[in-house]
């Protein structure tokens, strides 16, 4: 077992409360003086937020400092939280939404961004859908912290295949319904899977990926409304994009998710992954 995902398997055993004060400690630490790709995130704020004060952005940007660290902590307690604990802090609202295609024998898509806790939702999904969920993921660089994400993406029945290989699952699976889960504010692998739309103020390429699988075999499309109660709760609700998505283009289809996207971030900007690297 890799050093990285051992320590973090192990620290998941302590209770939230204890994490939590470790995450208070973890953004001094991240903010004041490592600095995390601070660079990168004052730069993603100052142009999607021009219009705002310095005092603004600077308010945005500690606090989705402290968000991060949150996050960070809350991941690594995904690797033993018991379903009970999981249940407790996720509120999923208007879940027939959902199984009404299952009772139509459909699967379906559901798409979200790296938003409040994407892990923690999808694991509450797996617990209160019929679907068995299906994650599509890139791998990551560091083979902890890869292992330690694939661990957390495969409890709960849920499963995960690589982006690279998701398109042949899906055409030679022949299981239960799925429910397939896509992020839909990473960059495209390839330049022909981009869709040009103006996103946060900015020309942002966006992934065409959900849009294609979902018209492809008409998969209902939803999006995952997720909302940042308090500290460690959420309220997620299930948004019906299309049912029939085979009826529309692919670029009309990325333009609902991601204008539902967009919505969310302008409403809790500090809710969203600032940190990464979506504009060059």
């Amino acid at each position: 077992m890799p050093i990285v995902y051992a320590l973090c398997y192990l620290l998941s055993f302590l209770p939230l409360s204890l994490l939590y004060c470790i995450s208070d400690l973890c953004y001094i630490v991240v903010y004041y003086l490592i600095g995390y790709r601070k660079k990168v995130v004052i730069q993603n704020l100052m142009h999607a937020f021009a219009t705002k004060t310095i005092h603004d952005r600077k308010q945005i940007e500690k606090n989705f400092y402290r968000r991060l660290c949150e996050l960070l902590l809350e991941q690594i307690k995904a690797c033993t939280i018991t379903s009970q604990q999981l249940l407790q802090q996720i509120t999923l609202e208007d879940i027939e939404v959902i199984e009404q295609f299952y009772k139509q024998n459909r699967s379906i898509i559901l798409v979200s961004g790296h938003f409040c806790n994407w892990e923690w939702v999808a694991n509450a999904l797996a617990l209160q859908t019929s679907y068995t969920i299906c994650a599509g993921y890139q791998r990551l660089h560091h083979k902890g912290i890869d292992r330690m994400a694939l661990h957390i993406r495969t409890r709960f029945q849920r499963k995960a295949i690589p982006m690279v290989a998701l398109l042949r699952y899906m055409t030679t699976y022949k299981g239960s319904l799925q429910a397939t889960t896509l992020l839909i504010d990473q960059a495209p692998l390839h330049k022909r899977n981009g869709y040009s739309t103006t996103f946060l103020a900015q020309s942002t390429t966006v992934t065409l990926t959900a849009a294609k699988l979902a018209q492809k075999y008409n998969h209902p499309i939803f999006y995952i409304q997720t909302e940042r109660i308090k500290r460690g709760k959420y309220r997620v609700r299930p948004i019906l994009l299309t049912e029939t998505p085979a009826q529309l283009s692919v670029q009309e289809i990325a333009e609902r998710y991601t204008r539902r996207l967009e919505a969310d971030i302008l409403l809790n900007p500090a809710c969203w992954l600032w940190s990464h690297r979506k504009w060059k």
